[in-house]
C-alpha cells in the first residue's frame, strides 16, 4: 500500500510560507546576476533567481523581479534604459553574488562595495562581470505583471552572448561537463560543486506504430 504523502494547501499560507514552498521545492534554480544601469549611468548590480530561458527564436530569458516599494532598481533601470548583463555565478563568486542580494540604498554600488572588476559590454550600456565566465547582454522586450501584487516577469532578448574557454566545448557553446554553476536552494542555500554528476542519455526512440508520425 502506497502512503499518502502530506499535502499543503498554498491559498491557505501567508506571502512568506508559499514564498519558501516555492523555493524549497523548484530547486536548484539558476541565479542570474543582473547588472543594468539607470539613465544618468549608475550601475546596480542584483541576483534572482525565478528565471530561465524562454524561447530561443528570438534567444529569450525570463526574469521575475518581485513587487517593492519602492521598485527594485534592478526593475526601474530595465523600464528605464531597456539593457542588461544576465550573468551566471561561478562558484568563487558565489559570497560576492548572495551579499549583492542585500538592500542597498539607491545610488550605492553594489560593484563598488564588493570590489568586483567590470569591462565593458559589446552592445548594451551596462558592464559585465570581468570574472563570471557566462554573461547574456540583453534588451527588455516585454514586462508581464503577475499576481496581487505584482510580481514582474521581465522578458530580455539576448543580442550578445560571451562565453569563457574554460567552460565551452569545442564549438564554443557552453559544455554541460565544463559549466558548474552556483544555483539557489530553499532558505538561503546554495548548491556549489566543483563538478557536477553529469548523465548523459541516447536520443529517444520511439517503438514502432507508436510514434506521433505514425498516427
Amino acid at each position: 500500500m502506497i502512503e499518502a504523502m502530506p499535502t499543503i494547501d498554498p491559498a491557505q499560507l501567508d506571502d512568506t510560507a508559499r514564498y519558501r514552498l516555492l523555493i524549497g521545492a523548484v530547486v536548484p534554480r539558476p541565479i542570474a546576476w543582473i547588472t543594468t544601469v539607470d539613465a544618468a549611468g549608475a550601475v546596480n548590480l542584483a541576483p534572482f533567481s525565478f528565471f530561465t530561458a524562454i524561447t530561443a527564436s528570438p534567444a529569450t530569458l525570463g526574469v521575475c523581479i518581485s513587487h517593492r516599494e519602492p521598485e527594485k532598481d534592478t526593475l526601474a533601470n530595465l523600464r528605464a534604459t531597456g539593457e542588461a548583463v544576465v550573468h551566471l555565478v561561478p562558484p568563487a563568486l558565489l559570497a560576492a553574488c548572495h551579499q549583492s542580494g542585500a538592500a542597498y540604498a539607491h545610488g550605492v554600488s553594489e560593484i563598488a562595495e564588493l570590489g568586483l572588476a567590470t569591462v565593458p559590454a559589446q552592445q548594451v550600456r551596462p558592464p559585465r562581470l570581468a570574472a563570471a565566465q557566462v554573461a547574456l547582454e540583453c534588451r527588455a522586450r516585454q514586462f508581464v505583471p503577475v499576481g496581487d501584487p505584482p510580481t514582474t516577469l521581465c522578458l530580455l532578448e539576448v543580442v550578445c552572448a560571451h562565453i569563457d574557454d574554460q567552460v565551452a566545448a569545442a564549438n564554443g557553446l557552453p559544455d554541460p561537463r565544463r559549466l558548474v554553476a552556483a544555483a539557489r536552494l530553499g532558505e538561503r542555500c546554495y548548491l556549489v560543486a566543483d563538478a557536477w554528476g553529469v548523465q548523459a542519455l541516447p536520443a529517444q526512440q520511439v517503438p514502432a506504430g507508436k510514434g506521433l508520425a505514425d498516427g
